[in-house]
């Protein structure tokens, strides 16, 4: 069966629903790394992530307007301890940062392997350049081998950083 799926900019009436899916999330990695504890982002997602105007940028997939993914980045500085000082970007409007960091991309798990996060991902690359990014990145542990399959289906290209990969595309 073939998902009707609908890819778009997440509003705040999605909020819940995201949240929902960040809890999926935590409770994946909670049992994937069982001597690890996981600290619940749920406060951030809330007051920072997806607060309106700030630099993160969300689409969220849906089917029959239930959320069932999203992908969040931003505009990036080129320097992961700069960007992670600012939610909303010390610059001036007539400058648009020459990256785009592709932070985090999640689908809940019934609806794998049905070309979701591929959407997704196209989406976002397609804002980035509308936007006028000249590059989408994104940094991925070695033990996420779906979401580098995806990443590498739109030939980024690879560098290893030893427990993680850089990935990035030219737009």
């Amino acid at each position: 069966m073939d998902l009707k799926i609908k890819i778009r900019e997440c509003h705040s009436g999605d909020l819940e629903q995201v949240l929902d899916l960040v809890r999926e999330l935590e409770s994946e990695l909670a049992q994937k790394f069982k001597k690890v504890k996981i600290k619940s982002g749920i406060n951030d997602y809330r007051t920072r992530y997806l607060k309106p105007g700030n630099k993160y940028k969300t689409f969220v997939a849906l089917v029959d307007d239930k959320v069932i993914g999203y992908l969040m980045g931003y505009p990036s500085l080129g320097a992961p301890e700069v960007d992670n000082m600012y939610d909303i970007l010390p610059v001036t409007s007539d400058w648009t940062p020459p990256e785009f960091f592709l932070q985090i991309t999640f689908v809940s798990k019934p609806f794998r392997n049905q070309g979701v996060s591929k959407k997704l991902h196209k989406e976002i690359i397609e804002y980035a350049r509308k936007q006028g990014h000249k590059e989408v990145y994104a940094c991925i542990a070695k033990w996420n081998l779906p979401e580098l399959k995806v990443i590498k289906s739109f030939k980024f290209h690879q560098k290893d950083l030893g427990y993680r990969y850089r990935l990035s595309l030219r737009l």
